[in-house]
């Protein structure tokens, strides 16, 4: 809220609050995060509040646009380097995965995220094809390093390396299936809508 008064307000109609870098972006999700942390508050979902509220402020100024964009491109790279990583450590941990989390990441990624979805977007307005796609199509998991990470850093696991095995190859599984599909299922669906809304609208008579 803070950074959004100093955008929008102080700042009105400075450079900065009109083409600022995104890098603010960054400073904002750092600041909120590392301050939460600070006073033992959960850093993530800090984090996340900020980006809604500072949505909230001002939603119609082109510079949410830019700070969308600049994230997205951080959040990508991001993402490859962890991915990169995560490829390089690969050939150490699959030694420890068996059948049994072998199944458990597929049914992570093919049954339990779809149906959580599917779920959870009950009473909105989100029907048919677009609401299975949404369900399906999600993170890639990325999130459960850190969970883990945390959670051994308090807790001695017996069976820390299968754990390590199963996110690796739940994130790996999810990275080729969703990179290879998603693109063209979002596109259907999108065609889809558009064609629907053309012949509410009597467009294709």
């Amino acid at each position: 809220w803070l950074l959004g008064r100093v955008l929008f307000r102080i700042l009105q109609g400075n450079a900065l609050a009109l083409k600022g870098p995104g890098v603010i972006a960054i400073a904002g999700v750092l600041l909120c995060y590392g301050a939460t942390e600070l006073i033992e508050g959960y850093g993530f979902v800090a984090a996340f509040v900020s980006g809604i509220v500072l949505r909230r402020a001002e939603e119609k100024s082109r510079y949410h646009r830019n700070l969308h964009g600049f994230s997205e491109s951080i959040e990508h790279a991001l993402s490859a380097v962890i991915l990169f990583a995560l490829g390089g450590a690969l050939p150490q941990l699959l030694p420890a995965l068996t059948w049994e989390q072998f199944i458990i990441a597929m049914a992570l990624i093919l049954v339990i995220r779809p149906a959580a979805g599917w779920v959870s977007l009950a009473g909105t307005r989100i029907r048919g094809r677009a609401r299975a796609v949404v369900s399906f199509y999600g993170v890639r998991g990325i999130g459960s390093i850190y969970y883990l990470s945390y959670a051994a850093s308090k807790v001695e696991f017996w069976d820390e390396a299968k754990l390590w095995a199963t996110i690796a190859f739940t994130i790996f599984i999810s990275t080729i299936i969703h990179g290879l599909t998603a693109g063209s299922a979002v596109k259907r669906v999108t065609l889809g809508r558009y064609r629907d809304v053309r012949r509410d609208a009597g467009g294709d008579n």
